[in-house]
């Protein structure tokens, strides 16, 4: 006996179980209503708001959870009889080639005349290689004769005169005139050696899942560009640098550790816990949100 096909709703409720994520963390990661995903694993998809919407729900859900959203939202297709278009295949049109035949003062027949060389012609129309042929033989000729014809001539070396001649005499050398204190100096620092390192490493980041799994976004910068998205789980390591600030939003916190700035901060918060936490340049505490 086949085991019963599972339906959108329990494929979602088993991949948050599996990634050890609370409907809490998924609304928190995906910003969809936390009573709106539980409809959606109880296979209630009246508040959606229409298949579309369902179907962008469903993608964020999975990214969220690290399972595939093409799959997901397939399952949808298929449980709610949305089935794809046909796809019908159109043939050719097949279309008749005429060849233009030559007249007796055109094409390449007449420039074979002019030229003393024949082009053949068989049972089954004129011999097109060697007309091609010889049409390419003209272009390179045409070619090579118009580059010669544009080199310039090279003028011949004028004789030195032995009479009227004589050699010029060298300028004096002569020393830049200096003026009191105008000597360039270099300028000190303004910024001590803490500074410049600080400002020229900025902050590093190395993420490193200890735990289960976990949802993790990661941006940086001042306008909060996305470097990451999605589930890391056990084992897998991250890393991420920038010049001004690096922030994480970790959706299990216990189950990841972090290294900042060369310095081991281990996990940064428990179990299950919700975190935001950022980095500056030679930060090694970081600021929770």
């Amino acid at each position: 006996m086949s085991e019963p096909q599972r339906t959108v709703g329990s494929t979602v409720s088993s991949a948050r179980e599996a990634v050890g994520m609370t409907i809490a963390q998924v609304a928190a990661a995906t910003r969809i209503r936390a009573t709106l995903i539980a409809d959606i694993e109880s296979d209630d998809f009246r508040h959606c708001g229409g298949d579309v919407y369902a179907r962008g729900h469903l993608k964020s859900i999975a990214t969220a959870m690290g399972i595939d959203p093409a799959a997901l939202t397939g399952a949808f297709d298929r449980q709610r009889g949305l089935a794809p278009p046909p796809f019908v295949s159109v043939r050719p049109v097949e279309q008749p080639t005429r060849l233009m035949e030559e007249g007796p003062e055109y094409g390449l027949s007449s420039l074979a005349g002019v030229l003393g060389v024949s082009v053949r012609r068989g049972r089954s129309g004129p011999n097109w290689t060697a007309a091609m042929g010889l049409a390419l033989a003209v272009i390179i000729g045409v070619g090579v004769v118009s580059y010669l014809s544009q080199r310039p001539s090279v003028p011949a070396a004028a004789a030195p005169s032995s009479s009227s001649s004589t050699p010029a005499e060298p300028a004096p050398l002569t020393s830049p005139a200096t003026e009191p204190g105008a000597t360039d100096s270099p300028q000190p620092a303004t910024s001590g050696p803490g500074d410049i390192v600080a400002a020229a490493d900025g902050v590093t980041v190395r993420l490193t899942v200890t735990g289960r799994a976990s949802w993790v976004r990661v941006t940086a910068g001042a306008t909060g560009t996305t470097l990451f998205e999605g589930t890391l789980r056990l084992g897998e390591e991250k890393s991420f640098t920038d010049r001004t600030n690096v922030a994480l939003v970790l959706g299990n916190a216990g189950a990841v550790t972090l290294n900042v700035n060369g310095r081991d901060l281990g996990a940064p918060g428990t179990s299950g816990q919700v975190l935001k936490v950022s980095f500056g340049p030679g930060d090694q505490t970081g600021s929770v949100a």
